[in-house]
């Protein structure tokens, strides 16, 4: 079989990665189309991407909406399946144009709620995410209490990121990559199972604590999101969590992860792959407009969640100074009261001197007239 796998910049590539060299182990032949074009011919070897598209593929795997609509502009016929990797962007929210995805792959319960909510009604197939445990080695032994901690929160907010720098600063951990557990969220979270570690699924929704065999399935349903439990994350909660560390979660992880690794991932897709049909005539609608509609606003919508992030540090920083000021003041308040109350002593001891003076003026006097 000829799978073609569309992506508008190769991402996510963790996935892409996996799917690839799973796919073709099974002996399929895989070709990666990029939308945009790629900075380095090193990234073309990343995940086998080629230049040259194929004639005819047997089937398409797109990973986001650009891709989707310019391959179904390409190939008109060829039927195509869609990974809906989030429900955080829309651009991981399969087209809404019927005729251009034939299945709809989620890999949690938060993305399939999505895309039934969506107009279109489609046809979902729930994966888990999947990981490759040959390029995972298992830890070894882990020590009693945790000394560093592998940290992967890109884009977190100063708030969250200040909780969590105050909770491992009072807990003496440090961070790093030889690490005794992970925190983060998605994908980091699996990679932490399958590295046999202890893992803490926190971000900027929110914090949903340790990954156990009893909290796994409820915690994956939510994408490691840290959104699957109501409630605040503060800074009492993140210390009371780190105090519960227990080194027996990596075993326990690795062998969670070791239950949907990437060979059984493929094997699934490959079985439906099999079951879509090609498509009995092409979809009549200006694909590649649509498309360009598409990464516009992906593209605004990153720069949106880019300035939301500057606002929020500015703001965060707006709020230091103004706080830094009002201390300032109260300490020149203080400063001029202790000025005042020092101008006071000194005139007194000024005033005392001089009647001193006098005092020894007048026996002076007196002595002299005796």
């Amino acid at each position: 079989m000829e799978v073609l796998l569309g992506t508008q910049a190769l991402e996510p590539r963790a996935y892409l990665v996996t799917v690839a060299e799973h796919l073709e182990r099974l002996g399929h032949e895989v070709r990666v189309f990029s939308a945009e074009p790629l900075p380095s011919p090193e990234e073309l070897r990343v995940v086998g991407v080629e230049r040259d598209l194929p004639l005819a593929p047997d089937v398409i795997y797109s990973q986001d909406a650009e891709a989707a609509l310019l391959l179904a502009d390409l190939y008109p016929l060829t039927p195509q399946l869609f990974a809906a990797h989030s429900d955080r962007y829309e651009v991981w929210l399969p087209p809404q144009l019927a005729g251009v995805v034939a299945r709809v792959v989620v890999f949690d319960d938060r993305s399939a709620e999505r895309a039934r909510a969506a107009a279109l009604p489609q046809e979902l197939l729930r994966l888990r995410r999947p990981v490759d445990l040959e390029l995972h080695a298992a830890r070894g032994p882990l020590p009693e209490r945790p000394r560093r901690a592998r940290v992967a929160l890109d884009g977190l907010s100063d708030y969250r990121s200040g909780l969590l720098q105050r909770a491992f600063a009072d807990a003496r951990i440090e961070t790093g990559d030889d690490a005794d557990f992970a925190v983060g969220r998605g994908q980091t979270i699996v990679d932490a199972l399958a590295d046999g570690l202890p893992a803490y699924v926190y971000g900027d929704e929110g914090g949903a604590g340790w990954v156990t065999p009893e909290r796994y399935e409820l915690l994956e349903a939510d994408g490691f999101s840290g959104r699957a439990e109501p409630g605040a994350t503060t800074f009492e909660r993140l210390r009371a969590d780190l105090s519960a560390y227990d080194p027996a979660m990596g075993s326990a992880n690795r062998d969670l992860a070791a239950a949907h690794d990437a060979r059984a991932h493929a094997q699934k897709l490959v079985s439906a792959f099999d079951e879509v049909k090609p498509r009995r005539d092409p979809v009549a609608a200006p694909l590649r407009e649509l498309a360009r509609l598409v990464r516009v606003e992906a593209a605004s919508a990153r720069r949106a969640e880019a300035l939301a992030a500057t606002a929020g540090r500015t703001e965060a920083r707006a709020e230091q100074l103004a706080r830094e000021l009002a201390e300032a003041r109260e300490r020149a308040d203080r400063l001029e009261v202790e000025a005042e109350q020092l101008r006071l002593r000194v005139q007194e001891a000024d005033a005392r001197e001089q009647e001193s003076a006098e005092r020894r003026g007048r026996r002076f006097g007196q002595r002299r007239q005796s």
